[in-house]
């Protein structure tokens, strides 16, 4: 029978309560997630039944996987929308661990299947060694977000940033140009509030179908009334669909580099939009590259990057003319990551052979001496860190009563 509501609890009775061992509950203790209500002369602790739906709380966010660290931040934020949305990213994460077993277990029964049509082993080991072989790159853009999650001291991640900036409200029009397999969307996708209408446009279908998949999947989770409509279109070449409505906000997130007419774009953005609506748009990081080949000169690795980086810097100089040109008010803003505990070289050469492969082979004799130097430089200075900013341009049609500000750098 349960105690009345001023019973108290040793440790080893709390556990009992609950199923675990006292041992476990000091441990909470010292990691500051389930204190003591009070203490016996003797200095043991002491515990309520409060502190056994705390104990219930914490066993079930360790099942589900999170964190000891994300569960102490959900338990002192005390917040329903960060219990959501730590509950959501957890979520995600383990279905991406489960799309990574799927792919492991498809690529091992098509090794089967090729074992038992190859002649000798020999060839039965070629057939497997090719298919499992990596299976095409990623595009540099993903491989560039999973390196900057990877070692990103940052406490908010990129998606969630460009979200916050967007300052949705209930019922806002968004066209999302170019949204690819909608990452934006699906990372902050409990915090999109009620009524909302995202319109994504992409001309890769399977992006867009990969995005409308997991819409069906997951719509059950999305705040009442927000819906997603999906068109496979060229964005040069749109249909009179996207241009049906006028937005609250058009996002452009990473899309200039796909495009030719960029002027023509802008022209179509500034058309679509309500008269107090602004277009998001990013682009491309700066800084990364600039400190690296900076650590390259100071080596003497013999590999320069300098006209790689002066392209860079032109190009996007040229966006930012484009959009002044187009809006009567452009803001600036840049997210800043801190990149630490690159420990190994093969981590920058990596970054370089994927992101800039033309760039790469030009120095295809000098990269064995660039590791070694890099190496030796770990060696004596510690892990590397560099610092990469990514600019967001928000860009209105009127140059005062924009609909929504954002605080600028």
């Amino acid at each position: 029978m349960m105690k009345d509501m001023k019973a108290r609890y040793t440790a080893g009775e709390l556990a009992g309560l609950v199923g675990g061992s006292s041992r476990t509950v000091r441990f909470y203790d010292t990691k500051g997630l389930l204190k003591p209500v009070a203490y016996t002369e003797g200095g043991y602790r002491l515990y309520d039944n409060c502190s056994v739906l705390q104990l219930q709380k914490i066993r079930l966010l360790q099942y589900v996987g999170l964190s000891l660290e994300q569960i102490g931040h959900m338990i002192a934020s005390q917040g329903e929308e960060s219990v959501t949305e730590l509950l959501w990213h957890q979520k995600l994460l383990l279905e991406q661990k489960r799309k990574e077993i799927n792919l492991v277990i498809a690529s091992l029964e098509d090794a089967l299947f090729a074992c038992s049509v190859a002649g000798d082993e020999h060839r039965r080991m070629e057939s497997v060694l090719d298919i499992l072989r990596v299976k095409g790159m990623e595009s540099p853009y993903d491989y560039r977000y999973r390196f900057y999650e990877t070692y990103s001291e940052n406490q908010q991640d990129w998606f969630g940033w460009v979200y916050d900036q967007l300052q949705l409200s209930a019922g806002d029009l968004v066209l999302d140009m170019g949204c690819g397999h909608g990452n934006l969307w699906i990372r902050n996708w409990t915090r999109i509030p009620e009524g909302v209408t995202v319109t994504a446009v992409d001309k890769l279908h399977s992006a867009i179908d990969s995005m409308e998949r997991f819409y069906q999947e997951h719509k059950k989770f999305l705040n009442q009334g927000v819906k997603f409509i999906f068109l496979r279109e060229d964005l040069e070449h749109a249909s009179t669909r996207m241009q049906e409505h006028q937005y609250d906000c058009i996002v452009a997130n990473h899309l200039w580099d796909f495009i030719t007419d960029k002027d023509a774009l802008m022209e179509a953005a500034k058309r679509m939009l309500k008269r107090q609506g602004f277009m998001l748009s990013t682009y491309s990081s700066y800084g990364f590259m600039e400190e690296v080949n900076r650590l390259f000169t100071q080596l003497g690795a013999g590999v320069d990057f300098t006209e790689l980086i002066a392209r860079q810097v032109c190009r996007q100089e040229q966006l930012e003319k484009k959009l002044h040109a187009h809006f009567e008010k452009v803001n600036r803003e840049v997210f800043q990551s801190r990149l630490t505990g690159i420990s190994d070289a093969r981590v920058l050469a990596g970054y370089i052979e994927n992101h800039y492969p033309k760039e790469y082979a030009a120095h295809d004799s000098m990269w064995k001496e660039v590791l070694r130097k890099v190496n030796q430089y770990i060696a004596r200075q510690g892990a590397l860190a560099f610092v990469t900013c990514t600019p967001l341009y928000k860009c209105g049609l009127y140059t005062i009563g924009m609909r929504k500000e954002v605080n600028l750098v």
